[in-house]
């Protein structure tokens, strides 16, 4: 078992540096920049914004003297090449001119200095930007240790940690909660289904489970706060613009829940119901009722363990769905979890808030498939992890 365990860490792993790295790289290849919402600001300003996060380095003069020539380029639009002349400098020893080099082929965010203006030594020259490489480098040290920076949109005023810690426990709960809600709801309804193949209720509930799959979380939500808020006026419609106690009392919870855990109902139930029919025609079962056990003692110790397998399966990739497809609906009821940090950050390039984001997600589905494949094993005594 650990010897299984530890392979399926290892694996992990790679797929987690795997996903950082493509989301990494996509997003810095995608067009627009992390600052595009202030090019209003005066380029020294901006200059400091890619230094503050790490994602520009600041040339700087090596000795005190006179600037006697510079590059002729606009900021942030003419591309220079590595080791191309940015500025030129005369010391003031009379020592022969030093010359300020691009470190790479990148374009220059803010150039700080003019011809014939005086500079001391360490005086920044211009503000570049690191190349995507470098920036790269920076991050995985950062997330090697857990540390995915600060986030753009509050200017640097608060990490990462703190928006996912703030906001992930709610989405936490509100996929939890609509997972109990879709095995309770689903699996009756697919062993029922399986038990009376081709009947009328088998027929109706695959029927009732066609129309769940189709109609989408962002239609049930609003169908349900019209008609059980708006309309009868027995539960709340939601409104939580921040954390706040009314996210524990249960009536704030009921909608949601229900709203996100009918779009996996159907799942659930398909898959029982594709068990079930599986389980029962087995050879084992043909036994167990020439032994003359009772049909209800051969669903609860033979029948049962076999048809949840499918819906075994599925926890995990599920859960994780749950999770992600939760954004919708803590949209339509404003409920403060993950769906703020996981559109916003994407549109506005808030690269580390992405990455953060990225990594919730891929761990909870890595974590839950192991936990999957653990109590796979334990349903099904032909499943070796040894083999």
């Amino acid at each position: 078992m650990l010897r299984f365990i530890a392979g399926r860490l290892l694996s992990s792993m790679i797929v987690l540096w795997v996903l950082v790295t493509l989301s990494f790289f996509l997003m810095r290849f995608a067009p627009g920049g992390p600052f595009d919402a202030d090019r209003k600001l005066p380029p020294a300003v901006e200059a400091n914004k890619w230094v503050k996060f790490k994602m520009g380095v600041e040339l700087t003069s090596p000795v005190a003297g006179t600037v006697t020539t510079i590059a002729e380029l606009v900021p942030q639009v003419t591309e220079l090449s590595e080791g191309a002349a940015l500025a030129t400098i005369q010391p003031d020893d009379g020592a022969a001119p030093v010359t300020v080099a691009m470190p790479s082929s990148t374009t220059v965010v803010s150039l700080n200095v003019l011809p014939g203006e005086k500079v001391a030594a360490g005086a920044t020259i211009a503000v570049v930007p690191k190349s995507s490489f470098a920036q790269y480098l920076d991050a995985i040290g950062g997330y090697l240790v857990l540390d995915f920076g600060v986030t753009f949109s509050s200017d640097g005023q608060r990490t990462v940690n703190e928006e996912l810690m703030r906001a992930l426990p709610i989405s936490l709960q509100l996929g939890g909660m609509a997972l109990v809600f879709a095995l309770l709801v689903g699996v009756p309804i697919g062993l029922i289904a399986g038990l009376k193949q081709n009947s009328w209720i088998d027929h109706a509930s695959m029927s009732a489970a066609m129309i769940g799959v189709s109609i989408p979380t962002m239609v049930s939500g609003p169908i349900l706060i019209t008609i059980f808020a708006t309309g009868l006026a027995w539960l709340p419609p939601g409104g939580w613009e921040q954390v706040t106690p009314e996210w524990s009392t249960l009536e704030h919870r009921i909608l949601p829940v229900i709203t996100l855990g009918l779009a996996y109902v159907p799942t659930v139930a398909r898959l029982t119901r594709g068990g079930m029919l599986e389980v029962i025609r087995s050879d084992w079962i043909r036994t167990a009722r020439a032994k003359g056990l009772s049909e209800g003692t051969i669903v609860r110790r033979h029948a049962l363990r076999g048809a949840l397998l499918p819906t075994v399966s599925w926890l995990g990739p599920g859960m994780a769905g749950i999770v992600t497809g939760s954004v919708v609906v803590e949209a339509v009821y404003r409920i403060p979890g993950l769906a703020e940090n996981f559109v916003k950050p994407a549109l506005n390039r808030d690269y580390p808030m992405v990455i953060g984001v990225v990594v919730v997600y891929a761990a909870i589905l890595v974590l839950l498939n192991l936990i999957v494949d653990i109590v796979y094993t334990l349903l099904d005594p032909r499943v070796s992890i040894d083999g």
